[in-house]
């Protein structure tokens, strides 16, 4: 077995041991800028693992923002027990200034988007957009969300000296929250625990690189133990930083098993069963589509007939390069439906059990070896077939496969892309739906199951303090 093999093997091994029994209630707080109601990709989590922290003997305090202007989804707060306490803080939008300054910019002429303009941007345009750059690395440190770092403060202090908590917990991307911890444990003397749902993905710009650095760096040193979300991210902080294997501790992203139960005796919604549809939820960010939707465009140039058999949804938010791409494309535009976001974490749920295939974009290289969408594991409690547009040896591509769930797309090879859609294709029938093909392995992944490895770092963490 290679040295990298043993150490993901062992971390899989280390993630799974169940936490010992705490002889009191401890207490933990969760400092998340992310939590509902405000729906974001990260409130998922911290929600799951909250849930599932009292009956593990850890009752967390959750210390986050004020309501701002995101997306609601107020059920989620039902999921939560009732000892669960939410304090929530203000919140300066440091980068408030932004649009009301753009705004004013294009009205004078400036600053038009690249499609208006074509071809080289105006060196006027070039210049705004390079000072507000400096401008953003230069002040949002540690992220744009740096003006709720005093208000957290304030408010954890003052919840620590009315009753003080035994360990905190941070959880980032947004930057803001690992920051408050760091300065929490200065002042307080408690252990921390720091998550990085993310890799520390450092600024291209000099001055800046070297603040994220520095910030990472104190983490990594500082922290009693760090979550990570993957074996491979794991690797790499134990290789290229030299982080302790035993500070590293994996909880990867899941589900809530009670959203499936509710649904899972119900018709799905009302896609056409008379077409195959091949879905997309959540955001596609530029570049992680790789070649796939020039690949299903040129096989569908060769079978023109499919026009009429398939269906492609976009649900959420797809980048605007694939946007631009899918309605100008004289195959594509045929064939896909625009369904924006979908208030009703049921209705998703739903179409994903409609969709005869989940397609799951996640295709640059970094970002495919070391972090994941947490969709992918609401895709495998779905249990419909997901083709992946991700590169082999990532975390997509590694849970594709141990639960035979589907078809690993390598992004840039676009032949091979249309090797496999062609074999889709030529073969598509209707599946009778009876959930994941490995339920024991996908199982792993509830919320429920997923807050032991977090309980025992808890744990570990108030017995290994440092200083």
């Amino acid at each position: 077995m290679s040295q990298s093999s043993q150490f993901l093997t062992e971390m899989q091994d280390n993630s799974q041991r169940p936490p010992r029994a705490l002889t009191r209630i401890r207490r933990v707080l969760f400092v998340t800028h992310d939590f509902p109601p405000n729906r974001t990709s990260a409130t998922y989590r911290v929600t799951g693992l909250t849930q599932a922290l009292p009956q593990l003997g850890w009752l967390p305090t959750v210390l986050t923002i004020q309501g701002r202007n995101f997306t609601q989804e107020p059920e989620l707060l039902q999921k939560l027990p009732p000892e669960v306490k939410i304090v929530r803080t203000k919140f300066l939008p440091v980068n408030g200034w932004e649009n009301k300054a753009a705004s004013r910019i294009q009205n004078a002429g400036a600053l038009k988007p690249q499609e208006a303009v074509g071809g080289k941007p105006p060196a006027i345009d070039s210049f705004l957009r390079s000072f507000a750059g400096l401008v953003r690395s230069t002040f949002y440190f540690p992220d744009h969300t740096v003006g709720w770092v005093p208000y957290a403060l304030s408010a954890a202090i003052k919840l620590h000296r009315q009753n003080p908590f035994d360990v905190i917990y941070t959880t980032s991307p947004p930057r803001s929250a690992p920051l408050i911890g760091l300065l929490l444990k200065r002042f307080l003397r408690v252990p921390m625990v720091t998550e990085l749902m993310d890799p520390w993905w450092t600024s291209t710009r000099p001055l800046r690189r070297r603040s994220d650095d520095w910030l990472h760096t104190q983490l990594l040193r500082r922290s009693d133990r760090l979550i990570v979300m993957l074996p491979q991210h794991a690797e790499e902080l134990a290789r290229s930083f030299q982080v302790p294997p035993e500070k590293l501790v994996i909880v990867r992203n899941g589900f809530f098993e009670d959203d499936f139960a509710a649904i899972e005796n119900t018709e799905p919604n009302s896609l056409d069963p008379t077409y195959f549809h091949f879905s997309h939820f959540g955001t596609i960010y530029p570049g992680n589509e790789g070649e796939f939707f020039v690949a299903l465009a040129e096989v569908l140039k060769e079978r023109p007939e499919l026009k009429s058999t398939i269906r492609l949804h976009l649900v959420g938010f797809p980048s605007t390069e694939v946007v631009r791409y899918t309605k100008q494309n004289e195959e594509l535009k045929e064939i896909t439906q625009y369904h924006g976001f979908l208030p009703k974490r049921k209705d998703t749920l739903q179409m994903m059990r409609s969709s005869d295939y989940l397609l799951l974009c996640w295709g640059r290289p970094e970002l495919s070896r070391l972090a994941i969408a947490g969709k992918t594991y609401d895709y495998l409690r779905a249990g419909r077939p997901i083709l992946a547009v991700t590169a082999a040896g990532g975390g997509i591509a590694e849970l594709i496969k141990r639960a035979g769930a589907g078809w690993v797309l390598p992004p840039d090879d676009k032949q091979v892309i249309k090797k496999i859609l062609r074999q889709i294709l030529g073969e598509l029938r209707k599946q009778r739906l009876n959930g994941p093909p490995r339920p024991d392995y996908v199982a792993q992944f509830r919320w429920d199951r997923l807050a032991e490895p977090l309980a025992r770092a808890l744990q570990e963490a108030v017995g290994d303090v440092t200083t």
